[in-house]
This record gives C-alpha cells, structure tokens and sequence, in this order.
C-alpha cells in the first residue's frame, strides 16, 4: 500500500488521542506510525505489552513533545504469534488463581526456579532428557503398575534395612553374584536347592 509520507514536527493541533498504522520498528524501541498521512515517531509505552507488528492498528497519546504508543487496536495478521514483552523482570499477580489455558505449552529459559508448596500433576505421558539428576527429600513414595529399569551402573547404598517383597524373585548375571555379610542367612519353608559344576563350602 502506498501511503503520501513526510516527516514533520509534531503541531500544537495534534488531538489528544489518534489512531494509526504501524509503518515500521525502529531498534530503539520506539516505532514509526502513520497517521493522517504523516509518519510519526513514537515511543512504545511501558503499558504497551503486546508488541506492535507492522500494519497494526494503533492507539497513540501526545504527552508534552512527546508521541507515545498506548496500545495495539487491531492487529494486521491474527494468526501471528503475539508477544508480550517489557523491557526488564515480568511479574503476573494474582490475589486467588491463576489459569494457563492451551492446547500446546512451551516453555524455554536459560535458568528455572520452582517453588510450590504442594503440587498434584496428572497426566498421560511425561518424557525428560537431562544431564544431570538431583533429587533430595525426606520420603518417597511410588506405586506402578509396571517398572523398567535399564542403566550401565547402578549403585544403591541403604545404611540401615532393606526389604524385598516379591510373589517371585529372579535374579541373574553374566558373570559373578557375590553375597557378603558378617552374618547370611538363607532359609526357605519346602526346598532349597544349590547347583553348580563347582560348589565350594567354607
């Protein structure tokens, strides 16, 4: 669309309020407007989440000798994704809940922090792929239907009791199963068998 542009200082007569098209993004946050025909300056309000695109619809407020962007009337291409950005932290507040609605989620951030004080997840399918895994706390509790383990090494340090209930225990090597204790005891109610071609005692 070709748009007759010039640039100009800003008139005493410039209403309070007027709407305009974006033309242009400058890198100093300010964004280029047109309206009446006239390319105007503007500087991006703090109140003015939503990044202006070009050809958006915009509100534009003259404070002093100053034009300043209010806000994003309508946009150019719904379908765009929409960003809202500020320039430093980003706080949202709420005195009861707050709802995230989607059907898709994506998060990205160099560092997380998460702090919640009880949390209830619930869900078809949880998929992670990290380096390194932490966990601290003071009890942990698990109930599966099915569990699969697989690892190169696994190292299990309990310093006081472990117990193992199972209806059927089976355990098997490639190479060695080694049992030592101070004190082993094996005992079982009908049968107890040892088979090897080379069984030595004591």
């Amino acid at each position: 669309m070709n748009h007759a542009e010039k640039t100009v200082a800003i008139p005493l007569d410039l209403p309070l309020q007027a709407e305009g098209q974006v033309l242009a993004l400058d890198t100093d946050y300010g964004v280029q407007v047109l309206i009446d025909g006239r390319r105007w300056h503007c500087q991006r309000a703090a109140s003015c989440l939503l990044s202006p695109q070009v050809d958006d619809r915009v509100l534009v407020s003259r404070a002093g000798e100053q034009l300043w962007l209010l806000a994003v009337l309508v946009r150019a291409q719904p379908e765009q994704t929409a960003e809202l950005h500020c320039e430093g932290k980003l706080t949202l507040s709420s005195s009861q809940s707050l709802s995230l609605r989607s059907p898709q989620f994506q998060l990205e951030a160099e560092h997380g922090d998460c702090q919640v004080t009880e949390m209830n997840y619930r869900g078809e399918k949880v998929s992670a792929w990290v380096t390194l895994s932490r966990v601290f706390g003071k009890r942990c509790e698990s109930l599966w239907e099915s569990l699969s383990q697989i690892s190169h090494h696994l190292l299990r340090r309990t310093t006081h009791t472990e117990q193992v209930r199972a209806g059927q225990l089976d355990i098997k090597t490639s190479q060695l199963t080694r049992l030592h204790a101070p004190t082993t005891l094996i005992s079982s109610e009908s049968l107890t068998r040892v088979d090897g071609k080379q069984i030595h005692m004591g």
